[in-house]
């Protein structure tokens, strides 16, 4: 099962090439036409590596252009001090996600070429990485494709129940897990779409 799922990840790696087999040197050297194209380049080298990503802080320029942009492994940092000393908490603390380690990707624009590059790139994770059968129920990960919509929204509207929709859904995937959604999320697909 694991075979097929980095089959999979070669196939979605599409323009960004064979992202499993990029060395540190070569990431350093990646150009890229934007920030948003760094970041989706970073989502799906996390995909395949089994951690997601976060969007970091940005530095801009005085003309008010971005110029510096950081991505971070969804678990680098710590969680704010003022949540642990809340007096007016109605509820418990959530697990503690975070092991304070600064695994990221800083990118920078330079300003000659007008092109996106790589200053800095540490790939090193202090926590188990997300198994790879298991990533694409990641929450950077899991979504409901176009054509799913459109499936769903048209068996909504000649009155299949939701259930009964999800059972389909599961069935035409594989299963529930193969779905690359959760029910909640078709849930509240589907009662965005009657708003």
């Amino acid at each position: 099962m694991a075979e097929s799922g980095y089959e999979m990840l070669d196939e979605e790696a599409g323009d960004y090439g064979d992202v499993l087999q990029l060395s540190k040197e070569e990431l350093m050297s990646k150009a890229f036409q934007s920030d948003e194209a760094a970041y989706e380049f970073y989502r799906r080298f996390g995909k395949c590596f089994g951690f997601g990503i976060q969007k970091g802080d940005s530095r801009k320029d005085e003309s008010e252009m971005v110029i510096r942009r950081r991505f971070f492994c969804n678990r680098a940092g710590l969680r704010q001090r003022y949540h642990y000393d809340r007096l007016d908490r109605q509820r418990g603390h959530r697990p503690k996600m975070r092991t304070n380690f600064d695994t990221k990707l800083s990118v920078y624009l330079d300003v000659v070429s007008r092109i996106w590059r790589v200053r800095k790139i540490v790939l090193d994770h202090n926590h188990d990485l997300t198994p790879i059968y298991m990533v694409h129920m990641m929450t950077n990960f899991r979504e409901i494709s176009c054509s799913v919509k459109t499936q769903i929204s048209g068996m909504q509207a000649h009155g299949v129940p939701t259930s009964k929709i999800l059972e389909y859904m599961a069935g035409q995937a594989g299963g529930y897990s193969l779905m690359g959604f959760t029910k909640k999320d078709a849930y509240n697909y589907i009662q965005w779409c009657t708003r």
